[in-house]
């Protein structure tokens, strides 16, 4: 066998221990959400400024204010502008992929120092498989973008979820409740300003633009990973009587 064809044999292995990688990752991941069960009745709100219907499956009523969770259809060109949060720590789920996180590594815990005046970031893209997560902490440049050509799907945990601290509100006075079987309206700009400027009160920063926040954009891996454990140990101290 040439040098070559060895170089080949290696890299397909490579690709096959990788595709092992990624699956085993994905059945980790799934089997954490396996743990919890939707709330019955859940509220459904149109998620402007993205573009997507947020479903509230899990809140900090019946998590003991552990965590809310919602279930959200991100249409194709979609996601949410950059922010950051600065009471929450949050987990990305991507169970259908065809979602790039985008994410910061510096720190911004001033609400009156926002990015564009402390000092932009870099900016980490980090393509989501299906079945990837990614973790979130708070007080750090973050944001998604679909970038399929089919409405996809993302789990968003967001912990604490209680009275004081709450992002529930925050969607409920930006957006509008959607009726069953009816879809939101992708993209409205008095919603969009709205979400902007109503962010601060829930401890939220949210640019208007991608470089308001953005020095430059670079390929790399979730600074922060994917806190397993932690997602777990959450998910279960919620059930603790």
């Amino acid at each position: 066998m040439s040098s070559l064809e060895a170089g080949f044999d290696t890299g397909e292995m490579l690709e096959q221990d990788l595709q092992s990688d990624y699956a085993e990752d994905a059945e980790e991941n799934a089997a954490a959400f396996a743990l919890i069960e939707d709330d019955p009745n859940p509220q459904v709100v149109n998620g402007e400024p993205e573009g997507a219907s947020i479903r509230f499956v899990k809140t900090g009523e019946t998590t003991r204010g552990r965590y809310l969770m919602a279930k959200v259809e991100i249409p194709p060109g979609s996601g949410p502008p950059l922010h950051v949060h600065t009471r929450t720590d949050e987990w990305f789920y991507a169970p259908d992929g065809g979602v790039v996180m985008l994410m910061g590594t510096r720190t911004y815990t001033d609400m009156d120092n926002p990015p564009d005046v402390s000092g932009r970031d870099t900016i980490r893209m980090i393509p989501m498989k299906k079945g990837a997560m990614v973790f979130g902490r708070r007080n750090h440049i973050h944001g998604f973008l679909n970038i399929s050509d089919k409405t996809v799907m993302m789990w968003l945990v967001w912990t604490p979820d209680t009275p004081e601290v709450t992002l529930k509100d925050y969607f409920e006075s930006i957006a509008r409740p959607i009726l069953p079987g009816v879809r939101g309206a992708r993209n409205n700009p008095i919603v969009q300003l709205k979400a902007v400027s109503e962010a601060r009160d829930y401890g939220m920063m949210f640019s208007t633009d991608f470089w308001q926040y953005a020095e430059k954009v670079e390929e790399g891996e979730a600074p922060f990973g994917k806190n397993l454990d932690g997602l777990i140990r959450l998910f279960e101290s919620a059930k603790q009587a």
